[in-house]
């Protein structure tokens, strides 16, 4: 379970460093199919930090897919 931290516009999750590969493929997946999404992903030691973020008007979808409000 990643642990979760609201940033401006959207959500950071935190895991394991070890799960980088699939989350890489993962975010990119989604951002060929969703493109105003905005991922960043930052290792810092044995995590990885995975921020997303997305436009006011893809609220809805934002919190379908990650079971949140984008703040």
């Amino acid at each position: 379970m990643a642990e979760r931290t609201p940033v401006p516009g959207g959500l950071r999750l935190t895991l394991p460093a070890d799960r980088t590969a699939i989350v890489a493929v993962l975010a990119a997946a989604e951002q060929q199919c969703c493109p105003f999404f905005d991922f960043r992903l930052h290792l810092d030691g044995r995590v990885l930090h995975l921020e997303v973020r997305a436009p006011a008007d893809a609220a809805d979808l934002f919190a379908e897919l990650f079971g949140g409000p984008a703040t």
